[in-house]
């Protein structure tokens, strides 16, 4: 399977790690590229309009604020393109997790079972929901408990109350977004995304 683009790269992180305020080195750093590089496809997505950059200071070496220009339709399809491909990279977790697909508005998850699987203790996951489906999910869970060896771990929010604890500044949460995988629901995860303010 190809990698992803930078562009995309780019545009999850300023997505996903959205705590942090992004800089040309930061992003370089994160996307395994040098300034100079990483510079040019920033100029890029700026005039597609992807991104919005905002100077700070004068002078050659002026920093830049990094925003998603949430005004562009062809910005957030490009997201929900690239968290998908990330969840058919985890196609096994797809195929375990697929009977809470249509009772949650997205799910993510997280954790070592990602980047270390056969270490890892548990299987963590975030669902956001509505208040009345949490019932349904905890049997649903139940059942694909059954065939799994490691320990299903759930987290079950409503869309408030997971924008709460992201606007705390909950570093657990923020780290699952930042880290984790959304196995269904991108456009709905994007869209939530864009309501947080931090």
């Amino acid at each position: 399977m190809e990698t992803a683009k930078p562009e995309s790269k780019i545009l999850k992180i300023i997505l996903k790690d959205f705590s942090a305020k992004h800089t040309i080195t930061s992003i370089a750093k994160e996307i395994g590229m040098t300034r100079v590089g990483a510079w040019k496809i920033l100029k890029k997505l700026e005039k597609e309009k992807m991104i919005v950059l905002s100077p700070i200071g004068t002078g050659k070496t002026s920093a830049y604020i990094i925003r998603l220009n949430w005004n562009n339709v062809i910005m957030e399809k490009t997201l929900s393109l690239a968290l998908t491909e990330d969840a058919l990279k985890n196609q096994r977790w797809m195929d375990n997790f697929a009977k809470l697909e249509n009772k949650l508005d997205f799910l993510i998850i997280y954790g070592s079972i990602i980047h270390s699987p056969k270490e890892a203790d548990d299987i963590d996951i975030l669902g956001i929901t509505s208040k009345n489906k949490f019932i349904e999910i905890e049997d649903s869970i139940k059942k694909i408990q059954k065939i799994q060896i490691k320990k299903i771990h759930i987290l079950n929010f409503t869309e408030a109350e997971f924008k709460q604890e992201l606007e705390k500044s909950n570093k657990a949460f923020i780290d699952a977004v930042k880290k984790g995988i959304i196995l269904f629901g991108q456009e709905k995860f994007i869209k939530f995304m864009r309501s947080i303010r931090i």
